[in-house]
């Protein structure tokens, strides 16, 4: 049990830090926002906004994965890994907090990922502007809470 408090603390700490980063990013895109520019900073300040946009987007990803665990050891599942059911080895818990997986799982997903990517590349001509990629396949990127379809692509049984 001392375990699991020592890594509930860390995912809190985590959120906590997340919550800052997200908040000045956001307070410096208002500021930026507001400014008069010259025409040769407009790129600039583009590329300063579209990067914010992306952290700001990443951290609340982060914060929802933080949240998920949370539940998870308020529930009681809390180091099961969502895929094979095995145990998480507390090593891995440790560097990864909010992990859902365990190692091998984790590796085969990430296989899995980087193959449905590549294909995915094959077939979109690199013209196509990156926008609208994720038109074709939601499959591609994964988002918080589904992993239970990727089981099948790793032959994988419960328990």
């Amino acid at each position: 049990m001392p375990q699991l408090q020592k890594l509930k603390t860390l995912l809190l700490k985590r959120k906590q830090e997340i919550f800052k980063q997200t908040s000045h990013l956001q307070l410096g895109r208002k500021v930026h926002e507001g400014r008069e520019i010259e025409i040769i900073d407009a790129a600039q300040k583009e590329d300063m906004m579209r990067l914010a946009d992306h952290l700001i987007e990443r951290g609340i990803e982060e914060i929802k994965e933080i949240n998920m665990a949370l539940e998870r050891m308020a529930d009681g599942t809390y180091g099961i890994c969502e895929i094979c059911g095995k145990r998480i080895q507390l090593k891995r818990l440790k560097a990864l907090p909010a992990a859902r997986l365990c190692r091998e799982c984790a590796r085969k997903f990430e296989q899995v990922q980087s193959l449905q990517q590549h294909l995915k590349d094959k077939v979109i001509d690199d013209d196509v502007l990156d926008e609208y990629r994720n038109w074709l396949d939601d499959d591609v990127s994964p988002t918080v809470g589904r992993l239970s379809k990727y089981k099948k692509y790793l032959n994988l049984k419960n328990g």
